[in-house]
């Protein structure tokens, strides 16, 4: 499954990293992130035009995000975050890709100061492979998943997995994948549970909506249980300042945690984790 991005987009993307971090002296752990996506997604684009010809992509949407978060454990306490985020419909399933480069606020933190997270999540739909309606009641479908991600310094993590996806009531999206995890250690040593969800509502304020992921792994093997509930309030500023809707937003987030990247919480070293932080935020299509 592939991402088509209008160049214009990219090109525009890629002029704002590029002059905005230049005079940095973390450009090179940008380039790294951030400009491999985007060199990747304009080579995808030689493709575009076959493939939107033959009726693949249904749906397409890139975010850029900057996050401030506030009492984390184990990474600095108080980060800055831009954020990439695309998600695309096509005939045979859908992917989500995501990519955030994280630094520190605190010049003092004698840790790393900067790290990067990317991944990519495909899906293969059961119902548009077979052309069978699989729904069911509140079911509405089931795919073969997958996610592939990579940090820093660490090898890539690649989790095989199983969707349902849900048609609940005032949910723009409801989904629950079960995956087995082979992780950087090199071996399949643990299963995950991942919840994400979308609702959207209104009042006399504006339009609003509350998005986020729940995420759950079982301690197989010598890991310890890990809980990571990110639940976040996005308000759509942009229709508030008469532009038009679902563009820009804004909002506050909160992280709720347990063990950490599967670190034990001890006495000695906290790893659960109450954090908070705000972000402004915007969606190209």
């Amino acid at each position: 499954m592939l991402f088509f991005i209008d160049k214009h987009i990219i090109r525009n993307l890629y002029f704002l990293f590029e002059t905005r971090y230049r005079k940095k002296s973390i450009l090179h752990t940008l380039k790294t992130t951030t400009s491999n996506l985007v060199s990747l997604l304009m080579i995808l684009l030689l493709t575009a035009n076959n493939a939107q010809a033959k009726g693949f992509v249904n749906y397409q949407s890139i975010d850029t995000s900057l996050y401030f978060q506030f009492e984390n454990k184990i990474d600095p306490p108080k980060t800055i975050s831009p954020i990439i985020e695309a998600f695309g419909d096509y005939k045979i399933g859908d992917m989500y890709v995501y990519s955030i480069w994280q630094n520190s606020l605190q010049h003092d933190y004698n840790g790393d100061k900067s790290t990067y997270y990317y991944k990519f999540v495909p899906r293969l739909s059961a119902s548009k492979i077979t052309g069978y309606d699989l729904s069911y009641g509140p079911l509405k479908d089931v795919l073969f998943s997958q996610w592939i991600a990579k940090t820093k310094n660490i090898k890539h993590d690649y989790f095989l997995g199983v969707s349902l996806d849900w048609q609940v009531a005032d949910f723009s999206w409801l989904r629950t994948i079960f995956y087995f995890e082979n992780n950087a250690k090199g071996s399949w040593n643990d299963q995950r549970i991942h919840i994400d969800y979308g609702v959207p509502f209104n009042n006399r304020l504006g339009d609003f909506r509350i998005v986020g992921t729940l995420d759950y792994t079982l301690g197989r093997r010598d890991n310890p249980e890990m809980i990571e509930f990110k639940p976040e309030l996005h308000y759509d500023l942009g229709k508030q300042l008469g532009y038009e809707s679902g563009h820009l937003w804004t909002g506050v987030v909160v992280t709720l945690g347990k063990n950490k990247y599967k670190i034990k919480d001890s006495p000695y070293f906290r790893t659960n984790q109450f954090s908070y932080g705000m972000f402004i935020r915007y969606s190209f299509f």
